[in-house]
């Protein structure tokens, strides 16, 4: 007896059947015809490959043959001498091109070749009887081989150099002028500054800069500026010194700079060293003092940093300055607007803000201390920007406020 799987029409195994021994040779015969082949039975699983033998060793490479010498390189024809370089000036504009100079001689020219011989001529054909066709033409002969070129002659010296064009001269800008105390007879230029001031500001055009070199400038003469947009720009050495009992500048217009200027006074004039009005004015980088003074601050001679104009300032800005020894480091008068930002005061009465509107922050104070820090006279408004009182001293390094309104 054995048994048999099958499959069902979808493919799937059937239960097995066993089939006795008469089903599987007959019952009657069992020598009798064959039965139908059985379906066959499912492939087992494939044994796992063997191993791969490993690799034999690869043979040694050839060694690689010489390398041929390299044949000679010819020679090098001589240059010709070059002309000798005119001294160069100050650069400014080109000056004019100086003159070719003459071309050298061409060099002669080889000898032709020798022309190969001619070929030899084939030979004729037979020519066809009167008043026949021609017979055919004979075959041309080979061409000659081509003769050797000649030798490329000399080449010729070079010419010498044209002489070097005049330098041109360098011109003022007026956009950047340069002052240093003391120059004579100057442009402006940072070469061939101005010797005052007073010359740099006549000169310079609206939005340019005053370059005011390092120095001790006197002044006994006012200096008025009035074109849009300049700036006074000093260096760490400059220092402008009041002689006499004016105004060293007034600044009107609008957008005029005063940065980085060490401004004093060899006395202490009743003056202040910088009254402005106009719009959008910025006094920035200074540093301001006026000489000591014996006795309380009160009965001091009436020196001030900065003064504005009565109802004629607005946008002002007044940021990272020092003040010391003076009156006041600033008075400002009714209607004025602008900001107080960043300076260091000591030694003063203090800011007085008489009806302006201005906005102190992040100011502070030195020693000797002053008098008062900002003073608020009559007339000025209530609310921001100055209260409440104890908001605008803290925000100015606990200012002593004194609020007379």
């Amino acid at each position: 007896m054995a048994s048999f799987w099958g499959k069902n029409s979808a493919g799937s195994l059937v239960a097995a059947h066993r089939l006795v021994y008469s089903e599987l040779f007959g019952s009657e015969n069992l020598n009798g015809a064959t039965g139908a082949t059985g379906a066959t039975g499912v492939t087992g699983v494939s044994g796992s490959t063997g191993s791969t033998g490993a690799t034999g060793t690869t043979g040694a490479t050839g060694a690689t043959g010489a390398t041929g010498a390299t044949g000679l390189t010819g020679a090098i024809g001589a240059s010709g001498s070059t002309g000798t370089t005119g001294t160069t000036g100050v650069t400014g504009p080109t000056g004019s091109t100086g003159p070719t100079g003459a071309t050298g001689i061409t060099g002669s020219t080889g000898l032709t070749g020798v022309t190969g011989a001619t070929g030899t001529t084939g030979p004729t054909g037979d020519t066809g009887p009167s008043g026949g066709p021609e017979g055919p033409t004979g075959a041309t002969g080979a061409t000659g081989a081509t003769g050797s070129t000649g030798a490329t002659g000399a080449t010729g010296a070079t010419g010498t150099t044209g002489a070097t064009g005049a330098t041109g001269t360098v011109q003022p800008n007026p956009f950047d002028v340069y002052v240093l105390q003391g120059a004579v007879g100057g442009n402006g230029t940072q070469a061939s500054p101005f010797g005052t001031i007073q010359q740099g500001v006549t000169a310079v055009s609206p939005t340019g800069t005053v370059h005011i070199l390092g120095g001790t400038y006197p002044i006994t003469a006012n200096i008025t500026i009035n074109k849009a947009g300049i700036t006074l720009k000093g260096y760490p050495s400059t220092i402008i010194l009041l002689q006499a009992a004016v105004i060293p500048f007034t600044i009107i217009g609008s957008g005029v700079t005063v940065d980085g200027l060490t401004i004093t006074s060899d006395n202490p004039y009743a003056v202040e060293f910088i009254q402005l009005g106009g719009t959008n004015h910025t006094v920035i980088n200074n540093t301001i003092f006026g000489p000591p003074q014996a006795g309380p601050s009160s009965g001091w001679v009436v020196n001030r940093g900065l003064v504005t104009q009565i109802g004629n300032m607005t946008g002002l800005l007044v940021q990272n300055n020092i003040f010391y020894s003076l009156r006041q480091p600033a008075y400002f008068n009714p209607n004025t607007t602008g900001e107080v930002i960043s300076n260091v005061v000591y030694n003063t009465r203090g800011f007085v803000n008489d009806q302006a509107v201005m906005v102190f922050s992040g100011n502070s104070w030195g020693s000797p201390v002053n008098a008062v820090d900002i003073a608020l006279l009559v007339g000025t408004i209530t609310g921001p920007p100055f209260d409440p009182i104890s908001a605008l001293s803290a925000n100015n390094s606990t200012a002593t406020i004194q609020d007379s309104r």
